[in-house]
């Protein structure tokens, strides 16, 4: 009687389940070796990843959510590695996509790409690494334990309530200006980066030579930077909290910034600091610097007073009082 009763639980289990009126996490679990998808792909439960995978043009990956996708510990002599070291390519395992990425979680089922190492640290893999690539999304995901969680060459992405951690750098995105036979050189990175958080990083976002809109972020505690611009980027920045990192915007021959309604401030070594080639003045007005002191404020920017040869920061007028910013749900 106990063997028919559970049988017949699993029947009507099924059955509640093809007719939706049931639903449960999938426990599937995939292992994937090196390789090149040939056509459109669905990823769910428990993906591992053993080396390279290539999402070529004209395919699309879809992550679904509740998914964790873990990379193992790879190096630039293993067979895993479907390209050579050079850039953009890295020597850890990396997905990259050439065609499309859908990784569109939800609050409830976070989508996660980590390590699949027991020991887990940062550069067990390399990146989400977008070559050319366009109209990719990436929502309520966690990226942890890479050597950039995503990077961008000539390509353009949308993430929003992600969250970067353990990371060298949580997103860097930059015009392709080094391959230049690959298909997408001399084009723009575009990203647009909101309602994310970037915390325990090396460094937080990094971008060259690109578009964008970095919004409504928390980026906290990252080693070096919280924000790295170099050279002629049109770039908004606006109502991002920017605290706690060695330096919270760190600048390189940038040009083209808008930097408005953010909170900069209690960096360790500079709120704002240009770099040595630094020879363009920068308009950083209307920021929140933590406090309503100009010999503070000014203290913690490093820019022309400190080297003549570099650009000047203009800070004034600055906000009187902190942005009140959120990271939208």
């Amino acid at each position: 009687m106990k063997k028919r009763m559970g049988t017949y639980l699993c029947g009507l289990l099924a059955l509640a389940l093809a007719a939706g009126g049931c639903a449960r996490k999938d426990e599937t679990e995939i292992v994937l070796d090196k390789q090149e998808l040939k056509g459109d792909t669905t990823w769910s439960g428990t993906v591992i990843v053993n080396g390279d995978i290539l999402v070529p043009p004209g395919v699309t990956l879809t992550v679904l959510p509740g998914t964790t996708v873990k990379f193992r510990r790879i190096d630039e002599t293993s067979e895993q590695n479907m390209f050579g070291v050079e850039s953009p390519y890295y020597p850890e395992a990396e997905l990259i996509v050439r065609g499309r990425l859908i990784a569109r979680g939800t609050g409830d089922e976070t989508i996660v790409f980590t390590s699949a190492e027991v020991n887990a640290r940062p550069k067990d893999w390399g990146a989400i690494n977008f070559l050319g690539s366009d109209g990719n999304v990436i929502e309520h995901a966690k990226i942890l334990f890479a050597y950039n969680g995503v990077h961008g060459h000539g390509s353009s992405a949308t993430i929003s309530h992600a969250e970067f951690a353990k990371c060298g750098v949580g997103v860097s995105f930059k015009k392709e200006e080094e391959t230049k036979d690959a298909p997408w050189y001399g084009k723009p990175s575009e990203m647009t980066i909101t309602d994310s958080r970037f915390v325990n990083n090396k460094g937080g976002i990094g971008f060259r030579n690109a578009r964008g809109r970095i919004a409504h972020n928390l980026i906290e505690d990252n080693k070096f930077f919280g924000l790295f611009a170099k050279e002629d980027s049109a770039v908004t920045v606006e109502y991002n909290e920017i605290t706690g990192n060695k330096k919270g915007v760190y600048l390189y021959q940038a040009r083209g910034l808008s930097v408005r309604h953010n909170n900069i401030h209690g960096n360790a070594d500079y709120n704002v600091a240009v770099a040595e080639a630094q020879d363009y003045d920068l308009d950083f007005s209307g920021n929140w610097f933590g406090t309503i002191n100009a010999a503070k404020i000014d203290a913690m920017i490093f820019d022309k007073k400190d080297d003549p040869e570099v650009g000047t920061i203009n800070y004034l007028p600055f906000l009187k009082t902190r942005v009140e910013w959120e990271r939208r749900q």
